[in-house]
């Protein structure tokens, strides 16, 4: 395991380390909330706490909305120099992929199961259309060959009336149209215009019949045309989804295999020396370690936090608040690990207050918030406002005076004499931030952390 940076440098916290800044110093941070409560605070000639100010009416955002902000922020974020944890942003970039590869694998083989459905349905149909226009089919030719035996019929009994002289008997007629109830026994004879006109009557009948035929036949041929139609489109577009469903799994496939990669090369990245974080990584950006990592190496240092809080919250609110806001929270722990000394100072215990804010050299204490998380959310949220001129945050912001200048400091070492008046403070954030990360690389070579659970992040 790769011997930790010393973390113990000489400071109780920077509340305790800041100067007076210069009127050059305060002019150039007019925009400052800490500049101007301490501004406040030397007219008053006294030295008061600030006033405590109810957080903004909670407005819940859609997850769309949530991942639109985060998107929009890490578009914002500055060229990103090489650092020793980005193996860890490696692995986190492959597990993203992988994550929306297996989505679209899942939604792929989703719209592969409706396809094949429709495709099914669309057999089903067409195969009861070819039934219902073979049936039809069957009806029309019996409706035609109907027809034809009347025609024939009206034809003889035509001739045959020529030839008897105008009169047929009952007998004879019955031969030709079934059903006749005229009297047989009386033996009467029927003139041939009796005759001659029912067996009319029969023939339109199965003119009619015939036409009816047909009109069913061309019915149920287009039927059968459409569903013959739309079943091979159904069917190619099953095969269409098929290949689509096929690219999605391969691609799935492969993500898993970059991601094992990626973590092989994580492993031993953690076998090797560590080089310190530069100060110029920038504020925004997805948190790289974990809270097991923060909330570990806490554990092994000579801290002695004065809050009831256990260090494991601190560190999974440092993480989700963070991704939350496309900010390094893993960072930001850093530095509120400096601010607090550990999370022992009065801040700490009395104001929830993590990273000095409204502290300034002449003021009695900085700001408090109403819970421990909502502390840890007002420094992710004030160091938004400090790395971007014009900040959209996920969460209304917990106290309305968060107000940074505006895209001072897109960098780390940016706030250093801007945040803290110390010549050296982000540095300082940097020594604590490295130490952490060697020892996370070293729980990475050791084969933890791998799998450690992070937050999701938002779905588009």
């Amino acid at each position: 395991m790769p011997a930790h940076l010393p973390v113990d440098l000489g400071v109780e916290s920077p509340a305790a380390d800041r100067r007076r800044p210069s009127a050059r110093t305060l002019r150039r941070r007019a925009r400052t909330r800490t500049m101007a409560f301490g501004a406040v605070m030397a007219m008053a000639v006294v030295a008061l706490p600030a006033p405590r100010v109810t957080a903004q009416r909670p407005v819940e955002l859609t997850e769309a909305q949530r991942r639109e902000i985060l998107d929009d922020t890490l578009e914002r974020a500055p060229r990103a120099p090489a650092s020793p944890d980005d193996p860890f942003n490696v692995v986190h970039q492959h597990e993203l992929e992988r994550d929306e590869a297996a989505l679209e694998r899942l939604n792929a083989a989703r719209f592969l199961e409706a396809a094949n459905v429709q495709a099914f349905n669309a057999s089903l149909a067409q195969n009861k259309s070819q039934r219902v226009f073979e049936e039809e089919t069957r009806r029309r030719a019996e409706a035609q060959k109907e027809l034809e035996r009347e025609r024939k019929r009206l034809s003889d009994l035509t001739v045959r009336a020529f030839v008897s002289g105008g009169t047929v008997g009952v007998e004879e007629y019955r031969a030709y149209v079934s059903g006749d109830t005229t009297d047989i026994e009386g033996g009467r004879q029927l003139m041939f215009s009796q005759v001659l006109d029912r067996q009319q009557t029969v023939t339109d009948q199965a003119e009619r019949a015939l036409a009816k035929a047909r009109a069913s036949y061309d019915q149920a041929k287009s039927v059968l045309t459409l569903t013959t139609a739309f079943a091979t489109d159904r069917q190619q577009n099953a095969v269409r989804m098929g290949l689509v469903a096929q690219t999605a799994a391969d691609r799935h496939e492969k993500a898993i295999v970059e991601v094992a990669a990626a973590k092989d090369r994580l492993r031993a990245a953690g076998r090797r020396g560590v080089g310190l974080v530069p100060e110029s990584i920038a504020l925004i950006g997805i948190p790289r370690l974990n809270a097991e990592d923060l909330a570990g190496w806490f554990r092994r240092q000579p801290y002695r936090p004065r809050t009831s809080t256990p260090v494991e919250d601190f560190a999974r609110w440092f993480i989700e608040e963070g991704q939350a806001e496309g900010i390094r929270g893993d960072v930001a722990f850093a530095q509120a690990v400096l601010e607090t000394g550990g999370f022992a100072n009065d801040d700490t215990v009395y104001a929830n207050n993590f990273s000095g804010i409204g502290h300034c050299d002449t003021c009695a204490s900085g700001w408090r918030f109403p819970s421990p998380q909502m502390g840890v959310r007002a420094q992710i949220q004030l160091l938004k406002s400090y790395a971007l001129a014009s900040p959209r945050y996920v969460y209304p912001k917990v106290d309305a005076r968060l107000r940074g200048p505006a895209g001072c400091c897109p960098t780390w070492g940016d706030l250093t004499t801007v945040w803290a008046t110390a010549p050296d403070y982000g540095p300082k954030v940097m020594m604590i931030y490295t130490d952490i990360v060697a020892y996370a690389l070293a729980r990475r070579a050791a084969g933890q952390g791998l799998d450690d659970p992070r937050p999701p992040i938002p779905m588009g």
